[in-house]
């Protein structure tokens, strides 16, 4: 859901050079995007049927200038794998209230196996976050 909406957003403003990918940590390989997450970006211009999860490797690390998570406990995995990735690693919340990123930021909560609402109400988030990060690429990307 947030790559592909940031990937959308990323593009119409201006910076279509960003390169977006997504991966996770759960070791879910190959899986498809959730049904309701398919339903809820199909009307806004995001096709994430052909979508399908991987896990992050090293090489993702290395060749990344900023890796966005959406949990804090995310960002602990992430810095355990590459010390030298803290200064390039934040909660995708830090972004939620503008472009400056916010210390302290809380968990976007995953909505997976919840009601449609909950996703919804995730996204209502992202879309905060996105635009926050967007704004932030901008001026300092």
């Amino acid at each position: 859901m947030v790559a592909a909406w940031f990937a959308k957003r990323a593009a119409a403003s201006g910076l279509g050079h960003v390169a977006v990918d997504s991966a996770g940590l759960l070791g879910l390989e190959g899986r498809p995007a959730a049904p309701e997450v398919v339903s809820l970006l199909r009307p806004l211009g995001c096709d994430l049927v052909s979508h399908r999860s991987r896990g992050v490797r090293p090489s993702d690390l290395a060749s990344s200038d900023l890796v966005v998570a959406m949990e804090l406990r995310h960002l602990e995995d992430l810095h355990a794998r590459d010390p030298e990735l803290e200064a390039r690693a934040l909660l995708l919340r830090a972004f939620e209230h503008g472009p400056e990123p916010s210390q302290g930021a809380p968990d976007l909560d995953d909505p997976i196996g919840g009601p449609p609402a909950g996703y919804a109400a995730a996204f209502e988030k992202v879309r905060a976050c996105v635009e926050g990060l967007v704004l932030h690429l901008r001026h300092h990307g």
